[in-house]
């Protein structure tokens, strides 16, 4: 009976190795020169979303050099992990050569990180606003976690972050599947893996107020000051997100696929993972 189980969880691996590779030789063949590894055919063109998206990675960065002087040891068995470019490392490790295990663990600059944003916008043309609800999902997990950024697990955070954010907050949300697609680092199944993850470190807390945006849009303006001036909100800007935000406080989620729950205002509404 071992043995049975044993040759079954060989073939699992087997094919799951298989299904990888078959995923990285594609991603290989439609490589572009961009360092994110994302496939990238044209350059961001809305100065505004370009500006939002640098003083993000801005932040990031800054985060990144704080973090560089902590010395945590991540625990294998903790959820955080699946955040790690290490865990595919080593579940797959005849696929990352020499020169990839480097590129990997290459400290970001704030242009590695604006490159990588500006390639996930360039893809799927998220709203703006997409880019500081992400940021302000990161912040919340490091405030419930502690978790600091690191050069193995900044990618898939902004990644993961954005997707979840660009379904609460776009009309025309990916289903993961075409994400998987845009970042082939991780295939659907992994994907749909890091999510859940994702919502479970979250605490499903993805609701995100006008005032919890404004108070986080205004620190980062104040914070990025020297290097970028971002456009205060209007008035047009603030009426117009109050009435997206109101329109997703009477609206549900629609997708197919495994259910997890949000917070909207102390109320539980529906979060679908597809």
């Amino acid at each position: 009976m071992k043995e049975k189980e044993k040759e079954e969880e060989s073939q699992k691996n087997d094919s799951a190795k298989e299904k990888y590779a078959q995923k990285r030789a594609k991603f290989r063949e439609n490589k572009s020169s961009s360092s994110s590894s994302i496939f990238l055919d044209t350059t961001i063109s809305t100065p505004e979303v370009k500006d939002i998206i640098k003083a993000v990675a801005i932040l990031l960065k800054t985060q990144l050099n704080e973090d560089s002087t902590m010395t945590k040891t991540l625990s294998k068995e903790s959820n955080l992990y699946y955040f790690s470019e290490e865990k595919y490392i080593e579940d797959f490790p005849e696929y990352f050569d020499a020169q990839k295990k480097e590129n990997i663990h290459k400290i970001p600059t704030t242009e590695d990180i604006m490159d990588f944003m500006e390639a996930l916008y360039n893809c799927v043309q998220f709203s703006p606003e997409c880019c500081i609800i992400c940021l302000m999902y990161i912040y919340r997990i490091i405030a419930l976690t502690g978790l600091s950024l690191q050069e193995t697990n900044w990618r898939p955070l902004i990644f993961v972050s954005l997707m979840v954010s660009q379904k609460i907050w776009d009309d025309n949300a990916l289903p993961n599947g075409d994400f998987s697609i845009i970042y082939p680092f991780f295939d659907n199944e992994q994907l749909n893996e890091l999510e859940i993850k994702f919502l479970e470190i979250i605490q499903y807390n993805v609701y995100v107020t006008l005032s919890n945006y404004m108070t986080f849009y205004l620190n980062l303006r104040a914070l990025v000051q020297n290097h970028i001036e971002l456009k205060p909100l209007s008035k047009y800007s603030l009426k117009k997100m109050e009435h997206l935000i109101n329109e997703k406080k009477e609206s549900k989620l629609k997708r197919s696929g495994s259910h997890g729950k949000f917070w909207k205002e102390g109320e539980k509404g529906s979060y679908v993972i597809n």
